[in-house]
């Protein structure tokens, strides 16, 4: 028996409402113009108001890789991040800032069928999967230019989502002068591929991972606490989570869920714990009826501050390790070094 009610087949009912709610397995579509009367924004409004990105997130015992594309319509950015979860150290941090048009994408396909790209002088990164694929296809490929030093950053990679577990969906209103989020995360797929980062080559075969797609009107104020992890139980068992504080919370909702195996649990609202002035220090993370209790020891900070006066920007993520317990399904799982990432984002946009 499902834990959580089947993703609708659109964000909006026939009559433009919103289908606000959790869900298990994935939209086929972020139909956001479907919506209308009071959740309906003119073409111009849009332009300001809509958000759009795709996060990805691979790691093995010995590295942590991740990027992200950023489209907010009026402006797009990007960004590519590897830490060497042995030796304790990043390799590679790149950020890319750019202009709205064809040169970044994120579509309104969050599984089967997207397209997510952002390609710059030196710089290209992508993550797609055909109508009928059950994976996901990653590219990372940053010129020696881009990362300042003398090695490039090559990502050619693959997510599994088939045998995998099913897909965290919630379709959500929005605090302040927003009004509709959605948001797809993935977790415990497994991964494939190679990475050349730092001088160094790696495999991902084996290892774990997970996604962030998220579109919707958003306030123009946004901050958040969030928390993201795919690694391996002591038995082998793939795994991750996904936890979110401040975003996503209006009128009861929240995003929090635990993938183990096949099995999606959806769980309770998280709270963080941690010094926002030493972000390196250890976090905690854990759900007001106490199902969950994590530690975070970060590693690396991947940072972005931005005034352009229009926009300014606050994102900070550190890159680390979760160890702790989350009680799901009737059991406790117990957590020990699993690769994840946190993150404290405030946003004028």
């Amino acid at each position: 028996m499902s834990l959580l009610p089947p993703v609708p087949q659109s964000v909006a009912t026939t009559q433009g409402e919103p289908c606000f709610g959790k869900y298990q397995g994935e939209l086929p579509e972020v139909d956001l113009g479907r919506l209308r009367g009071r959740w309906a924004l003119a073409v111009a409004a849009r332009l300001l108001k809509r958000k759009r990105w795709l996060y990805t997130f691979a790691a093995t015992p010995e590295v942590a890789a991740l990027f992200a594309v950023v489209d907010l319509g009026y402006t797009s950015s990007a960004f590519a991040v590897a830490v060497d979860l042995q030796e304790r150290r990043p390799l590679c941090d790149v950020s890319f800032l750019g202009a709205p048009g064809p040169w970044v994408e994120v579509s309104d396909r969050p599984g089967a069928g997207l397209t997510a790209s952002f390609r710059t002088l030196g710089g290209r990164l992508s993550a797609r999967r055909g109508e009928d694929d059950e994976r996901y296809q990653l590219e990372v490929d940053v010129s020696r230019v881009r990362t300042g030093s003398l090695q490039t950053f090559q990502w050619r990679g693959e997510l599994l989502v088939a045998g995998g577990p099913p897909a965290l969906t919630l379709i959500a209103p929005v605090e302040g002068d927003g009004l509709v989020n959605v948001t797809q995360k993935r977790g415990g797929l497994l991964a494939l591929g190679s990475l050349e980062v730092g001088g160094k080559h790696f495999r991902l075969d084996g290892g774990v991972g997970g996604l962030d797609y998220t579109q919707g009107y958003l306030a123009r104020h946004t901050a958040w606490r969030w928390a993201f992890a795919a690694g391996r139980l002591a038995d082998g068992t793939p795994t991750g989570f996904n936890f979110a504080e401040g975003f996503n919370e209006k009128d009861g909702h929240n995003e929090s869920g635990f993938w183990v195996g096949d099995r999606l649990y959806p769980l309770a609202p998280a709270r963080f714990e941690y010094d926002p002035k030493e972000l390196l220090d250890p976090w905690r993370v854990t759900t007001v009826d106490g199902a969950v209790d994590l530690r975070f020891k970060p590693i690396y900070v991947h940072r972005d501050e931005k005034d352009l006066r229009l926009v300014v920007s606050h994102f900070a993520q550190p890159v680390g390790l979760f160890e702790g317990t989350v009680k799901a399904g009737g059991r406790t799982y117990t957590l020990s070094n699993v690769p994840g990432v946190t993150e404290e984002q405030d946003m004028i946009w």
